[in-house]
């Protein structure tokens, strides 16, 4: 999931969008992880106890946080891909239009 999004990061940046991934991985293994990337522009956040993941439903029924969530200015929830799969250019698609790219320019 978060190589789709790293790979697309500067259109990201260019529609005035932030990213911070979030998994229940310990902060030694997200510097791990992002070293074998080669780097990662965007934050890595760890929730070991699945707070945050809890507070947003951010937890697949496999216990893994699966999730997507575009918020607005204001931090309020205007997408969600409750069980995102990178492969699926159908959700990668519905982060970009949340975020007011016009389909029809990708």
């Amino acid at each position: 999931m978060l190589t789709s999004l790293r790979e697309e990061y500067d259109t990201i940046l260019e529609l005035g969008a932030r990213v911070i991934a979030v998994s229940g991985n310990s902060i030694e293994s997200h510097e791990v992880f992002r070293d074998s990337l080669g780097g990662c522009p965007f934050p890595l956040a760890s929730d070991p106890e699945g707070d945050v993941s809890r507070l947003f439903g951010a937890i697949g029924p496999d216990g893994r946080v699966r999730a997507v969530y575009v918020l607005d200015e204001d931090g309020v929830v205007v997408h969600r891909e409750p069980f995102y799969q990178p492969r699926n250019i159908g959700h990668l698609m519905g982060v970009f239009q949340a975020l007011g790219l016009d389909a029809d320019m990708a």
